[in-house]
């Protein structure tokens, strides 16, 4: 790929998710490149959605999350204060791309941080990621 065009996908791309994470939306769809997983995804883009996160929630539905979105890119961290369903967080860069993945231990408030720069992270029920095969550089569809 050309340089030119390259830079124009990513300021393409940067500007879509800034419009995206400005608009609170219900569940949106999520699938992966290459995979037959779907995932169904509250939005958490506002910075008080985003501290609630799943707190409070006793159950989490069979492929169901939440997709927390920040405005920049930079290491993020995630907690489960006040959140009793066992979960797994994938953290992503702008492109969507799953850069670490973690599992988390209900009620903790040990913070688990990505150890790079993410846009964008992922919680699902806890094993999802392994059961459906989506692993680190796979990318999410939103």
């Amino acid at each position: 790929m050309k340089r030119p065009f390259k830079v124009f996908v990513k300021k393409f791309l940067s500007l879509v998710l800034i419009i995206f994470s400005t608009q609170t939306y219900g569940n949106i769809e999520a699938s992966f490149e290459g995979k037959s997983a779907k995932l169904f995804l509250r939005v958490a883009n506002t910075n008080e959605s985003r501290s609630k996160g799943l707190m409070f929630q006793e159950s989490l539905q069979k492929n169901h999350g939440m997709v927390f979105i920040w405005p920049s890119s930079k290491k993020q961290c995630m907690w489960m204060k006040n959140t009793s369903i066992p979960l797994s967080v994938a953290y992503l860069g702008a492109d969507g791309r799953i850069l670490e993945i973690y599992d988390m231990v209900p009620f903790s408030e040990e913070s688990v941080c990505s150890l790079q720069k993410a846009r964008m992270a992922v919680e699902v029920n806890q094993g999802w990621f392994s059961r459906n095969s989506i692993a680190k550089g796979d990318k999410i569809n939103l």
